[in-house]
């Protein structure tokens, strides 16, 4: 009986060891290409991360955020809070929008007034009542985190860091996030906070298919099913159009960082000239606190996204 005060502190310095879950703010633009519902649904399946807000971004914010409400629904997390974001660039028009994923949505997919609220509102308030430095995850253009960091620039003390997906580096190009708010862009990447930028040049490296595909068309759970039904709305009857997991990729840098090799340097976005503008100039710079992709472990990474999106939804 005298050794379990031992056994006892042993059990309380272990637990106290383990590593927190990272608190995450997770801002997308889900319901156009795939890979936004598939990022949202590994962010929720993640133990390592604990996600408190998702906000949605650009066009028909209205459906976007319906979606988002559904799918934390099939997840069992309705207690993350949901906020709806700027429907246009800082500088560009508002485009249409009819993304095949919306048809899922039905009259009882309404999420609570509370998701109306404006997200660079919301961003605010959640990063100033953290108790501890957030992540912020983007993985659409980057409106509502530029708009957020203009309204309330105490807010960069409170980010840890920044893990986005956008941009393409090795070469440098055009990536649809950066291009359609290239001024959004640009604000974010001169901010000065730790950023992770995972680019379309290692993401398009990451196919969902075969046998990893098939993995989660055959998990048998709502949540896994609702996710494969997606995907074949997005293929548009074309099977062989195969997911690339552009966002999931930065979400699994957030929570297992070695995934990826970084290069640190500064970057800048392209706003001066037409012809490129978007485009992601990346500059070697051991000073910066930018980080940028340059390679990933493919195999690594298409394990842990089969095995977390096929398994039932997590108790949390």
């Amino acid at each position: 009986m005298k050794r379990l005060p031992l056994i006892f502190c042993l059990s309380a310095i272990a637990a106290f060891g383990q590593a927190r879950p990272i608190p995450v703010i997770f801002d997308t633009d889900i319901g156009d290409d795939i890979d936004d519902a598939l990022a949202l649904g590994l962010a929720l399946q993640s133990p390592e991360l604990d996600v408190k807000l998702v906000t949605t971004v650009a066009d028909d914010v209205e459906s976007r955020t319906r979606l988002a409400w559904k799918e934390l629904g099939l997840f069992g997390r309705r207690d993350v809070a949901l906020a709806t974001g700027a429907p246009e660039p800082l500088l560009d028009p508002k485009l249409p929008d009819k993304a095949a994923q919306f048809s899922v949505l039905t009259e009882a997919d309404q999420p609570p007034a509370s998701a109306h609220a404006r997200a660079a509102d919301k961003i605010i308030e959640t990063l100033m009542s953290s108790p501890v430095p957030m992540t912020v995850i983007p993985v659409g253009p980057l409106t509502n985190i530029a708009l957020a960091l203009r309204e309330e620039p105490r807010i960069k003390s409170k980010i840890e860091r920044i893990v986005l997906m956008g941009g393409a580096y090795f070469p440098p190009r055009r990536e649809y996030n950066i291009y359609r708010d290239r001024i959004a862009a640009q604000i974010v990447f001169s901010s000065g906070i730790p950023i992770t930028g995972v680019g379309l040049d290692v993401t398009e490296k990451c196919k969902l298919e075969g046998a990893d595909l098939d993995r989660l068309k055959n998990a048998q759970n709502p949540a896994s099913q609702f996710l494969y039904r997606l995907i074949q709305l997005w293929q548009q009857g074309n099977p062989n159009r195969f997911p690339t997991l552009h966002d999931p990729l930065a979400v699994g840098t957030a929570l297992r960082p070695n995934l990826v090799e970084t290069q640190t340097g500064s970057v800048e976005v392209e706003i001066a000239s037409p012809a490129f503008f978007g485009a992601t100039l990346f500059k070697l710079d051991q000073n910066s606190r930018t980080r940028v992709a340059r390679n990933v472990n493919v195999r690594e990474f298409l394990d842990l996204f089969t095995q977390r999106l096929s398994s039932s939804p997590r108790a949390h």
